[in-house]
This record gives structure tokens, C-alpha cells and sequence, in this order.
């Protein structure tokens, strides 16, 4: 299996167990909508946050399938650390992403774990992702054009919570284009929905719900989690688990 094969087996871990990627770009709503005009008003919402903790529903249409393929669970994004997505139906699947590792646990089973140096097409995915979830648009404007449809709604406006920007990516070059066809967030002062149409007919559809950038410190169990994979030697961690 090539190189190319196996980051797309990757990415679809990560969509799949995102399932990057699937870092902080989810701000807590505000009682009113603010006005998001720009792509620089963008930037400047969604990366307000250090840390935001939510809940997730995933639904993926494949054309192999006949029935779309749902998955729910929750996520912790830390703009220092990375991100742990635990998916929690229709099976147990915990995902941990950091800046040069990527682990997947199914259930009670070893964690499969890959690092930059083994796979860095996997991780030049990956990086991708969690810019569009930093709100890094400088760094997205490399790789795609991107398109800005602006919320203009303020809070006098009777139909405010229903106004969301909408800001398209549309792949520039290889490897992306290769991939995917365009990817679509669609939010107000959080993130709510991002869909990704892949080339090959396949879509992802991500929803959030419950954000909260608060405690704004990780738990001592989410820390431990991160710290797993920062250490150097694979045998701590094995032995941890």
C-alpha cells in the first residue's frame, strides 16, 4: 500500500474518530449574536479560546452504503495540547492527536499509535484540520480559496440566534484536492456545523453542541491523557494502559 493510500486510511480514522481532526475555535455563544462581517471578525472569534469541551454528532454518507453512518461522543480541544475525541455509540472509540502523534483505542483494546515520522501525509491532514478549527485563516488562504458568506444579524433582531456566517474552503492543490471537493463551516460565535464533501462522492457531516471553554485548565485526567503521548519512550504508555 502506498503512502498516499495509507494517509487516506488515516484521515479517515480521523474523520471517523473525529473518526483532524480533527484547536480552539469554538468560543461560548453570547446571550446576542455578534456580528461576524469578515473573515478577519471570523478570526478573531474563533480564536478567543484556549480550551472549549463539547459534545458531538457525526454522520457520514458513503456511497457504499445505503444508510448513513452516525457516531456521538464527546471532544476536548486544547490549542497547547491537541485534541481527544471519544466517540461513545455506536461503539467505544477514543482518538488523541497531538502535534506529532496520533492515537486510536477501540474499547478495551491497545492503542494503535503513528507519529509524524511514520506517516507525515497523515499528519499534514491533520494539521490542516485543526487550523480550520484554530481559525487560522492565513494558514487555510495556502491551501484553499476560501469563501465568506458574513452573519449580519444583531441582537435587536427578533430572528438573531438563527443567523450564522457560512465560510467554504475549496482546495487549491495536491494533496487536498485529490481528497476533497470543499469543506463548509457554519456557525455564529461557535462553530456549530462543518461538512466535508469528498471527491469520491462521500460527505461528513459534523454537528456541536454543549460548548464550554470552561474550567479553562485541564483536569488532572485530561492532562494525564495528553502527557501519555508526549513522552518519548511508547513503553510508558503501553505500560500506562
Amino acid at each position: 500500500m502506498n503512502l498516499f493510500k495509507r494517509s487516506r486510511k488515516h484521515v479517515s480514522i480521523v474523520l471517523l474518530g473525529l473518526a483532524s481532526m480533527m484547536a480552539s475555535s469554538f468560543a461560548i455563544a453570547n446571550e446576542s449574536t455578534a456580528m461576524v462581517g469578515s473573515i478577519s471578525d471570523l478570526q478573531t472569534v474563533l480564536s478567543a479560546n484556549n480550551i472549549v469541551r463539547g459534545e458531538f454528532t457525526q454522520t457520514r454518507n458513503m456511497e457504499m452504503f445505503a444508510q448513513p453512518l452516525t457516531s456521538q461522543g464527546t471532544f476536548l480541544l486544547d490549542k497547547s495540547n491537541g485534541l481527544l475525541w471519544t466517540q461513545a455509540t455506536p461503539f467505544p472509540v477514543s482518538l488523541v492527536l497531538t502535534d506529532n502523534k496520533l492515537s486510536q483505542r477501540f474499547a478495551d483494546q491497545p492503542a494503535k499509535i503513528i507519529t509524524d515520522k511514520e506517516n507525515p501525509m497523515a499528519f499534514y491532514f491533520s494539521h490542516i484540520f485543526l487550523s480550520v478549527f484554530h481559525g487560522d485563516t492565513q494558514k487555510l488562504q495556502e491551501q484553499f480559496s476560501l469563501d465568506f458568506a458574513p452573519a449580519t444579524a444583531t441582537s435587536s433582531d427578533e430572528n438573531a440566534e438563527n443567523k450564522s456566517w457560512i465560510l467554504t474552503l475549496k482546495p487549491k492543490s495536491a494533496p487536498m484536492n485529490a481528497v476533497f471537493e470543499a469543506i463548509t463551516l457554519q456557525g455564529q460565535n461557535d462553530i456549530k456545523r462543518i461538512e466535508l464533501r469528498e471527491i469520491r462522492g462521500d460527505s461528513t457531516v459534523i454537528e456541536f453542541s454543549q460548548l464550554s471553554h470552561l474550567p479553562e485548565v485541564l483536569s488532572d485526567a485530561e492532562a494525564q491523557q495528553f502527557q501519555l503521548y508526549s513522552c518519548p519512550c511508547l513503553a510508558c504508555f503501553r505500560h500506562a494502559i
